[in-house]
């Protein structure tokens, strides 16, 4: 039985590819092209890369045009969560409303069980006989936190085999089979932002982001302008432009498109508000559980406490305070390094308190 092989022109999902075929897996390569307005994804160079990866390897590789849904699914909503004031996180959301789930449907459609990426991270068959998705052994390649977003019937289709190595190991083997990506780079930052400048895509969609607006502290004073509530977050120190600091956004308002900042330190985070929670495991089971919870990717998690409010809602109160997290962002729940739930923030609880100290 075949096996779908998502290929970016990459090294890593080149490795995976090649060891598809090695293991008699009648690989398929599926290249997603995820094209928009200012932007090519992949570059055509990497594309270039793809064929001629696939052709070395010996395998079909198939250009699936994705660019609408990418645009729709993907790129539209990041643009409008600006616009109300939050910071979204288009790689969760892309992974499961446009990558994996295209690549179940190529799947799908040429009748093939199981689909396969590049990603750092694993998927576990737990004691329940569910499949999850749980940390890959390399902490600082980890990408369980863009994954955690997935469906179940998404991650029973999924295979995940770079989740037990490091990056030196599969750029050595790819040195090894002379694979044309052995010396690529690794891909940062957002894939539709030209040259790393996401605001093209906000003033495009959403251009009221992007409006100035007064910057104030705790008292109500007007401190400075901002260029756009699309350019700032919360907890963000640098770029300010304001003198006398350190200053800290602690809140943005897209009402009247102000921004709240806080001087001396940077406010930390006691509690979470979440929406459009998904488990992975039942109520009773998450109360059971020892739970740490992770607001940005490359942070550590922290012990909390869930309360489940219904209707997809929950409160996470941290063990520890902890930096703040920015409305918009994924947090996502962990038992051990398995993932069980997922979130979207939607309102901090800050120490920011009259005489409550660090």
């Amino acid at each position: 039985m075949s096996v779908i092989v998502g290929i970016s022109g990459g090294v890593d999902s080149s490795v995976v590819l090649a060891r598809a075929k090695r293991e008699g897996r009648e690989p398929i390569a599926c290249m997603l092209v995820m094209g928009g307005e200012g932007f090519e994804n992949p570059s055509e160079r990497a594309r270039e890369r793809a064929r001629e990866t696939t052709s070395l390897i010996g395998v079909p590789l198939i250009e699936e045009d994705v660019s609408s849904a990418f645009s729709e699914r993907v790129i539209e909503p990041f643009a409008s969560a600006y616009a109300k004031g939050v910071t979204p996180n288009p790689c969760s959301l892309c992974n499961r409303e446009l990558k994996i789930a295209s690549l179940i449907a190529v799947a799908e459609r040429l009748g093939a069980k199981r689909v396969q990426t590049g990603h750092y991270a694993r998927v576990v068959t737990c004691a329940d006989g569910a499949r999850r998705i749980a940390r890959g052994a390399n902490p600082e390649k980890d990408q369980s936190y863009f994954l955690a977003r997935l469906r179940p019937d998404q991650v029973e289709r999924l295979e995940l085999p770079l989740g037990s190595v490091s990056k030196a190991e599969v750029r050595e083997e790819a040195a090894a089979l002379g694979l044309p990506a052995a010396s690529t780079g690794d891909s940062e930052g957002i894939c539709f932002a030209a040259d790393g400048d996401y605001h093209l895509a906000v003033a495009r969609l959403t251009p009221v982001a992007l409006s100035p607006g007064p910057i104030v502290d705790e008292a109500g004073r007007v401190l400075g302008e901002h260029a756009g509530i699309a350019t700032l977050t919360v907890g963000q120190r640098k770029g300010l432009g304001l003198s006398g600091g350190p200053w800290f956004v602690r809140s943005i308002d897209p009402e009247t498109s102000t921004v709240h900042v806080v001087h001396g330190r940077a406010p930390r985070a006691r509690r979470l508000e979440l929406e459009d929670l998904t488990l992975s495991v039942s109520a009773d089971e998450l109360c059971l559980g020892d739970v740490a919870v992770q607001t940005h990717y490359r942070t550590p998690a922290l012990p909390s406490a869930i309360e489940l409010m219904g209707s997809g809602r929950a409160l996470v109160t941290f063990a520890e305070r902890r930096p703040l997290a920015a409305p918009g962002q994924s947090a996502v729940l962990y038992d051990g390094d398995v993932v069980i739930g997922e979130g979207t923030i939607v309102r901090v609880e800050d120490d920011v308190r009259m005489g409550e100290e660090a």
